[in-house]
C-alpha cells in the first residue's frame, strides 16, 4: 500500500512543520501540498495523530488516503513533479 497525503494549511510556520514531518516519515514531495509514500493504514493514523494536533481545524485540512501501490506507478502526470516518485516507480507523463 502507499499513502497520498495532500493538505491545505494557510500558516507558513505550520504549513513547513507538516511538511518536515511528512519527510521525516518517509514521504516525498510531488507537489507544494502533495505527499506520496509507501505505508498503509497504520502509518496513515499515526500522520492522522501527529498532524492533528498541529493544525487548525476551522481553517485547515489534511487528508490521507490509502491506496494500492498499482495507483502510484499507474498515475498519469501532465508537466513536471516537484520529485520522482521514487526510482522504481514508473512515472507517465502525457
Amino acid at each position: 500500500m502507499n499513502l497520498v497525503v495532500v493538505y491545505d494549511i494557510s500558516d507558513n510556520e505550520t504549513r513547513e512543520r507538516i511538511a518536515n514531518l511528512l519527510k521525516y516519515h518517509g514521504l516525498i514531495r510531488v507537489q507544494r501540498s502533495v505527499f506520496v509514500g509507501e505505508g498503509g493504514k497504520g502509518k496513515a493514523y499515526d500522520i492522522v495523530r501527529l498532524t492533528r494536533r498541529l493544525i487548525d481545524p476551522e481553517t485547515d485540512s489534511l487528508i490521507v488516503f490509502v491506496v494500492p501501490k498499482t495507483s502510484i506507478k499507474e498515475a498519469l502526470i501532465v508537466g513536471t513533479p516537484l520529485n520522482e516518485v521514487r526510482p522504481r516507480v514508473t512515472i507517465k507523463i502525457i
